[in-house]
């Protein structure tokens, strides 16, 4: 009769088990998804947009406005988000940085949103705060494929934009937290409660996680 081979796995042991630590309860910057996020800004801009027509307030022109187009695109402002982030791969962060860029220029410039300068502040904000905030390398032609710009367009405005802002286009972290609780609070009731069920969940697990090491360090 044939030795046997002795097998080549271990068996497992308590010892060999891995520690399986408690997730950490989600921020609300985390649980909010990039579709929530999208709907958000498309939501609120299409508002002030709305507002500006209703109260027949309409942007000044002049031969140095470079954020405005002649054309209005038929594609709604929600898909257009989701064209630039997927030619911008921008990060939530950034995209939420750059709103907060147009709600400043609004503020601080009284510019006045419409059909025919959103489109292309949309994809200049974009653009501006992937450069900064995210080292962005490529060429503003790139981003020109979405196919509604020239890349003398793009250029103009983003240099318009840059110098309206004063060159400050760093963003605030208060800032950013606040537009994210903003979102949280646009959710429908059955997300909330998702994401409270979700903090109780884990910090009951952590609760245990921490019980269950200080008993067995204390056996």
């Amino acid at each position: 009769m044939e030795n046997e081979k002795p097998s080549n796995s271990k068996k497992s042991t308590i010892n060999d088990t891995k520690k399986i630590e408690p997730k950490k309860p989600k921020t609300i910057a985390e649980f909010v998804n990039i579709d929530e996020i999208i709907l958000f800004i498309s939501q609120n801009l299409n508002s002030i947009i709305a507002y500006n027509k209703q109260m027949k307030r309409r942007q000044k022109r002049s031969k140095h406005e470079y954020i405005h187009s002649s054309l209005t695109p038929i594609i709604s402002l929600e898909g257009f988000l989701r064209l630039i982030i997927k030619y911008t791969e921008i990060e939530n962060n950034t995209l939420i940085a750059s709103y907060l860029y147009i709600m400043k220029l609004i503020n601080k410039e009284n510019f006045i949103l419409e059909k025919n300068n959103i489109y292309l502040l949309l994809l200049t904000s974009a653009v501006l705060a992937k450069k900064v905030l995210e080292d962005l390398i490529s060429d503003n032609s790139y981003y020109c494929q979405i196919g509604l710009f020239t890349e003398k367009q793009l250029n103009l405005a983003e240099y318009s934009l840059f110098s309206r802002l004063d060159f400050e286009v760093n963003y605030n972290i208060e800032d950013l937290e606040q537009v994210y609780n903003e979102i949280f609070e646009s959710l429908p009731n059955q997300r909330k409660n998702e994401y409270v069920q979700n903090q109780n969940y884990n910090i009951n697990q952590e609760k245990d996680y921490i019980d269950k090491s200080y008993r067995k360090n204390n056996i």
